[in-house]
């Protein structure tokens, strides 16, 4: 027997050392071990239950009718039947219990006409007794069998009754009439109620049946509620792919594959759309939507059933390839998606190209977590978009090294910020016809607590990409403003004494950059015309319309505006026409050139031409010999800057050149 068996048939309790602690009722009424089913046991165990009291209580019956009784027949009759009973008693505790309720009921029903045959009183009061005896009989019928076998037993009664004149001549039908007429009543009433009784149950159950169905269509909506529910859980609302949930669900169970099976090769994927952020901004989030969707729908042909896309968010998907059969089977599937997205797409009456990048992490023993496979997969994408996107690039740990001093080294800035630690270094700035330093340039440094004096090129980048460099060039703003100030008084000048101050890409985007320069200017009072600002020639071209306003802004406060750099940027010079420059700064890779081979001289030149030209000043930076001295002298450039004279200073030291500067003049 297996356990749910036994379970099902061991239903009574036990204590742990093995005996039975079932009632002596219990193992009475208790049917056989094959019947498994509960509640067959259950119908088995009421049935034996009735038949076992009624055994008893005819028992009770024979006994009164052998010792008080003058009548010896019937109490024969009655142990007979009472046998007749405990056999179906013994029947109704095996897995023929079904015919015991029937077989007892037959029995009942032979009693009142075997003491009618055998006694030899036919008076109507007796006969009125045993017809009632058939009239409880009929009673029991309706209780324990079906209306169908009721009214046979009604039926039957009565035609046997109708038939006893016949063959015991001793009983008349006029002694039969009055037992007849109760007999009848009684059972026609025991049918109606019997009847009226199976209507009440079919209602019931018709109701039942009808509160069933609609817990039946409930308890569908629910699970189809609850599979929608759990299908949300795990995907993504947009196009319908695997979540970051779900896949790094899958990504666990192929890693714990790996360990039980050594050859399995799978590959994670890292994709992140090229440009889609200027497709979703410039034709609108409908069209970076379908877009989405296109791409999900291209990525899933590209792949086998058993693979997995899925998207973590924004234009960011994932892939899990499975079970691969080659070990560079993943660039024959990363080069079918590159060529695949690369393809136009038609989305809500606009071509739409795009190409995405790729990081790919090979399965390898060292990994212990699905994180760390993604997070890898994501350094490698970035790899590749820096190499050019629309490309892809496999995880190699010095990645993973650089990303790690990336991190230690915003950390550190921050830790800077907080600290202090950045400091502002003056490189002087010589007008050659005054032969005096006319003004300088705020370079910023960082004192890092180990590694020393830091240049600007090892954090500028990271601070920008922080969105730190906006305060940061606030900061060098106006400390420069206030040093240059502070030099003004101390060594007054006509003209004064100017500082020049680079201006970032992202400082320049800010809509309030005129009025915070013109706070500063104030805060250190300081005039506007003693303030140079530097910018790139690449953000002047690429941002002409905003840069235009705001260059003109300034020149009506009396800045003055440099070009940095000049030379290695664009080859367009119509912007100098048209746009408030002041001065332009001759890049130190053309001075480097001048002197032995002489092969910048014609661009040095020429730069200097046009600056003259167009009435602007200029100033060479760079300049570290006597001969580039010399010919920048020969070709009237009237400012120069370089290692020449002196580095990028701290205040303190510049201020001792500044003073050398002054009393070299005065001799």
């Amino acid at each position: 027997m297996n356990k749910k068996n036994s379970h099902i048939v061991s239903s009574y309790p036990s204590d742990p050392s093995g005996h039975d602690k079932r009632s002596v009722w219990q193992r009475l009424v208790e049917p056989a071990a094959t019947i498994t089913e509960v509640c067959e046991r259950r119908q088995a165990s009421l049935v034996s239950a009735l038949l076992f009291v009624l055994v008893l209580t005819m028992l009770t019956g024979v006994v009164y009718m052998g010792f008080f009784s003058s009548s010896p027949t019937v109490g024969i009759v009655l142990a007979g039947a009472d046998i007749a009973i405990g056999f179906t008693y013994f029947l109704s505790r095996t897995r023929y219990y079904r015919f015991a309720p029937l077989l007892s009921l037959i029995v009942l029903a032979l009693i009142p006409i075997m003491n009618v045959g055998l006694e030899t009183d036919h008076s109507p009061e007796n006969l009125l007794l045993l017809l009632i005896w058939n009239s409880l009989t009929i009673l029991l019928s309706s209780a324990i069998t079906s209306f169908r076998n009721t009214v046979v037993f009604v039926v039957v009664n009565i035609l046997t009754f109708l038939l006893l004149p016949v063959f015991i001549p001793t009983v008349s039908f006029i002694n039969m009439t009055f037992p007849l007429i109760f007999n009848g009543v009684n059972s026609l009433t025991i049918l109606v109620f019997t009847q009226h009784r199976n209507r009440m149950e079919k209602d019931r159950l018709l109701e039942m049946s009808r509160v069933n169905q609609q817990l039946q269509v409930e308890l569908s909506e629910r699970k189809k509620v609850e599979e929608q529910l759990a299908h949300t859980a795990l995907h993504d609302p947009l196009t319908d792919l695997p979540n970051r949930v779900l896949f790094t669900d899958r990504l666990r169970h192929v890693m714990e594959r790996a360990k039980r099976k050594k050859n399995l090769l799978f590959a994670v994927f890292f994709l992140d759309l090229d440009r889609f952020k200027v497709v979703n901004d410039s034709m609108g989030h409908n069209i970076g939507d379908l877009l989405l969707i296109e791409s999900a729908h291209r990525l899933k042909s590209c792949l086998r059933n058993q693979d997995t896309v899925a998207r973590f968010g924004g234009d960011e998907f994932v892939i899990l390839l499975e079970d691969m059969e080659y070990p560079t089977d993943y660039k024959i599937v990363a080069d079918r998606i590159l060529q695949s997205l690369r393809l136009p797409a038609d989305l809500g009456g606009y071509k739409v190209f795009i190409s995405v990048s790729i990081g790919i992490v090979l399965n390898d023993a060292r990994y212990e977590r699905g994180e760390d496979i993604l997070r890898d997969a994501d350094i490698a994408m970035y790899r590749a978009k820096n190499q050019g996107r629309n490309c892809y690039e496999i995880f190699d740990p010095s990645m993973l090294a650089g990303v790690m001093t990336h991190l230690e080294l915003e950390t550190d800035l921050r830790r800077a910020l907080e600290n202090q630690e950045f400091i502002v270094h003056y490189q002087p700035i010589l007008n050659m016809e005054a032969r005096r330093i006319n003004g300088f340039e705020a370079l910023v440094r960082w004192q890092h607590p180990t590694h020393g004096l830091t240049a600007p090129a090892e954090f500028i980048p990271t601070l920008e990409e922080m969105g730190l460099i906006v305060p940061m060039g606030y900061w060098v703003l106006d400390e420069a403003c206030r040093q240059i100030r502070a030099w003004q008084v101390q060594y007054p000048s006509d003209p004064p004494l100017t500082v020049s101050v680079n201006l970032s890409t992202r400082q320049c985007a800010q809509a309030d950059l005129v009025q915070r320069i013109a706070e500063i200017l104030q805060k250190n009072k300081l005039d506007a015309g003693s303030l140079k600002l530097e910018l790139t020639e690449s953000l002047i071209v690429e941002n002409a319309v905003s840069t235009s306003n705001m260059l003109s802004n300034l020149r009506e406060m009396g800045i003055q505006v440099q070009i940095d750099d000049f030379g290695t940027g664009y080859s367009s010079l119509a912007y100098l026409n048209s746009l408030p420059i002041d001065t332009l700064k001759i890049d130190r890779t053309f001075i480097s050139q001048l002197g032995a081979t002489g092969s910048g001289l014609e661009i040095v030149r020429t730069i200097l031409a046009l600056a003259h030209g167009l009435e602007m000043n200029v100033i060479a930076e760079g300049v570290e010999t006597d001969d580039q001295l010399s010919i920048l002298l020969a070709m009237g450039c009237e400012n120069v800057q370089g290692f020449l004279f002196a580095k990028p200073v701290s205040h303190q030291e510049a201020g001792v050149l500044l003073g050398k500067s002054f009393a070299a003049l005065k001799d």
